[in-house]
């Protein structure tokens, strides 16, 4: 199954930090699949704004040969990302 990551687009440098309840609301896709115990992986698949964007890949128990196939099959045709600036605008 492929579901975003986060169900809101990503934020910027350090405005998740007061956003605590957000952010756990916005994850929702992936706290079920921990519980449940399975096998998901997130793929980059580009950017929005200069932000990095990524789904997340959900497989079937004891299968992660095919997660990750999957998962490199996405990155194969993502398209290059380049490192992110950790300092962004403020310095």
């Amino acid at each position: 199954m492929l579901s975003p990551v986060c169900c809101e687009p990503a934020w910027v440098i350090d405005e998740d930090v007061a956003h605590i309840t957000r952010i756990a609301r916005a994850m929702r896709m992936v706290v079920p699949v921990n519980i449940l115990g399975l096998p998901s992986c997130a793929v980059p698949v580009g950017s929005d704004g200069g932000l990095p964007q990524g789904v997340q890949l959900i497989g079937v128990r004891f299968r992660e040969d095919l997660l990750l196939d999957a998962a490199q099959a996405i990155e194969d045709r993502a398209p290059t990302s380049r490192p992110i600036d950790p300092r962004g605008d403020k310095l």
